[in-house]
C-alpha cells in the first residue's frame, strides 16, 4: 500500500540558498519515512528562473497535484512553507483547490500559540548568544490581516527574553522601520543583533538586511549611530523549525478519513 503522498509548497529561493531547503527535506523525510515527498515552488516568478540541481524546472502545487492524480492518489496533503497565513498561502489554499484530487493543507509556520511558543523556544541559544545587545528580528511584512502576526510575535518574545526584543520587517508596513529604529534609540539601545524571520537567507538577506544600499535595514540602523550584528542563518536551518512544520503535517494527515490514507500499489 501507498500512503499519502506530502507534497512541501516553498515560496521558492535562488540556487544559493537550497541548501536550507535540503535541511527542511530532510528532517521531514526522516520524520515520514513511508511517504512519498514532493516538492513545489508556489512562487512563479522563481519557479520560472530557478532549476533544480538535475536541471529540471521546479513545478508548481497544481502541476504536482495534477501528476499525483495521473497516479491515481485520492489525496495529498500540501504543506505551506510560509512563515503565516498572508497573501502567499491564500493563494496556494486557491491554487490547491482547482486540483483533481483532494488535499489537506498544512498551515504556515505561524499558526497557533503553540507555535509562537515554539518558535521562541528555537530562537533561545541564539539570543541568549547576545545577553548584552537588542535582538531584531525581521520578516518580510505584508498588507494582508496577518501582519497583526509580527507585533503577536513581539509579545511572546518579550515574555520569555524581555524587552530588548524587537520585531521589524522588510516592506514598508507596520512595523516599519522607522517606528522600530526609533524604539531601539528611545530604550537606549547602540548595538543590536539581528535574526532573519525568513526561512532561508537569500535575497532578501543579502539585500534588504545586510546590503550596502542605503535602504538596507543595516544601511538604515548605521546612519541611527546602532552597530549591527547580522546572523548569517534562515530559520529552515534550526532543527526545531522543522518539528514545526511536521507537526502541521501530521495534523493534516489526521484530517483525512483513515480509509482515503493509503492506496493499492
Amino acid at each position: 500500500m501507498r500512503l499519502i503522498p506530502i507534497v512541501i509548497a516553498a515560496f521558492g529561493t535562488t540556487a544559493k540558498a537550497r541548501a536550507s531547503y535540503d535541511l527542511l527535506d530532510a528532517r521531514i523525510r526522516d520524520r515520514f519515512p513511508d511517504h512519498e515527498i514532493f516538492w513545489a515552488w508556489s512562487s512563479r516568478m522563481i519557479k520560472e528562473r530557478v532549476t533544480d540541481q538535475r536541471q529540471q524546472t521546479i513545478s508548481s502545487p497544481y502541476e504536482v497535484l495534477e501528476a499525483l492524480s495521473r497516479q491515481h492518489f485520492p489525496w495529498a496533503v500540501v504543506q505551506s512553507l510560509h512563515l503565516l497565513g498572508g497573501h502567499e498561502f491564500i493563494r496556494l489554499v486557491e491554487e490547491t483547490g482547482k486540483s483533481p484530487i483532494r488535499t489537506s493543507i498544512g498551515l504556515p509556520l505561524l499558526s497557533s500559540p503553540a507555535d509562537y511558543q515554539a518558535l521562541c523556544t528555537s530562537l533561545a541559544p541564539l539570543i541568549n548568544a547576545h545577553p548584552d545587545q537588542a535582538v531584531l528580528l525581521i520578516g518580510h511584512g505584508t498588507d494582508h490581516p496577518a501582519w497583526c502576526a509580527y507585533p503577536a510575535l513581539q509579545y511572546f518574545m518579550r515574555r520569555q527574553f524581555g524587552p530588548r526584543l524587537f520585531v521589524g520587517v522588510i516592506e514598508e508596513c507596520v512595523p516599519s522601520s522607522s517606528e522600530v529604529i526609533a524604539d531601539l534609540t528611545a530604550a537606549g539601545f547602540k548595538e543590536v543583533c539581528i535574526i532573519p524571520l525568513l526561512l532561508v537567507a537569500g535575497m532578501h538577506f543579502y539585500r534588504d538586511l545586510a546590503g550596502k544600499n542605503k535602504d538596507s535595514w543595516m544601511s538604515l540602523l548605521n546612519r541611527a549611530d546602532i552597530r549591527v550584528e547580522i546572523v548569517a542563518q534562515g530559520l529552515s536551518t534550526l532543527p526545531a523549525i522543522g518539528n514545526i512544520f511536521c507537526r502541521h503535517i501530521d495534523d493534516a494527515l489526521t484530517i483525512i478519513p483513515e480509509g482515503n490514507r493509503q492506496k493499492e500499489k
